[in-house]
């Protein structure tokens, strides 16, 4: 079982999570819901994450770029630098960039980050480098793979093998299931620990209800990944696509 340990800390080694909403789409519901929903729409929020301690900035996902949020029907776009902007960060500040996966709606707006480190699970750059892009059933979930397959070859990537400590009280975690390499971020907050899923568990039903993502490449790791946030006991998650930015948990 997977444990993070959390202490009580001062504000000067706790995070903020700042939720950044980037789009809105009404998708299928049974894309989110394995074998348990038929028909039906569902209201989707895409967003990043802004994580904040003192003058630190870290991103989480980049968020769909314009061109392919358009192309896809996306509504009520925003680009990440305006985003970013409101909330008084420039791009420039953002040194250090997480990426969940690598699914155009996380991942393409990578380029606007030229001079940050990224972090990806080495599972989920050898399956963007393999032959995900060769059947139309995955392939369907990349967009600018000639920008993406450039950053990974940059110098600028750090491949993550399982479990990476990013920042005292900011940890990576691979849990797989929607994609080999997806990785959620435990985050320790003044309130506790929060933790962002990514398409792990992308609404916050599939965490009440233990219902796998219906997008994935493995059943049990999407069971499991539900599991290890459960076994975390956090005071919040922020869910990858959820139209309630955050779903608070009972201590």
């Amino acid at each position: 079982m997977l444990t993070i340990k959390v202490e009580r800390v001062n504000d000067f080694h706790s995070w903020r999570v700042d939720v950044i909403e980037l789009a809105r789409r009404t998708a299928h519901r049974s894309w989110f819901f394995y074998l348990s929903e038929e028909q039906g729409v569902q209201e989707i929020a895409y967003r990043a994450w802004l994580l904040r301690n003192g003058t630190d900035c870290v991103l989480v996902d980049t968020g769909p770029p314009l061109d392919e949020a358009h192309r896809r029907g996306l509504r009520d776009v925003v680009r990440l630098d305006v985003a970013l902007s409101r909330l008084g960060v420039g791009l420039g500040q953002i040194r250090d960039v997480v990426l969940t996966h690598l699914h155009w709606d996380h991942a393409a707006s990578a380029d606007l980050f030229p001079h940050a480190r990224f972090y990806i699970q080495r599972k989920e750059i050898e399956f963007f480098r393999g032959p995900a892009h060769d059947h139309p059933v995955t392939a369907r979930f990349f967009s600018h793979r000639k920008m993406l397959s450039e950053l990974l070859e940059s110098g600028r990537v750090e491949p993550v093998d399982g479990k990476h400590v990013l920042r005292d009280g900011l940890n990576l975690v691979q849990v797989g299931g929607h994609t080999p390499g997806s990785q959620i971020v435990a985050v320790r907050t003044s309130e506790g620990l929060a933790v962002i899923t990514g398409d792990a568990i992308p609404l916050n039903r599939n965490y009440t209800d233990l219902i796998p993502n219906g997008i994935l490449v493995s059943v049990p790791e999407a069971v499991a990944a539900l599991r290890t946030v459960r076994a975390l006991q956090p005071t919040e998650i922020y869910t990858g696509h959820d139209v309630e930015p955050n779903l608070r948990l009972p201590r």
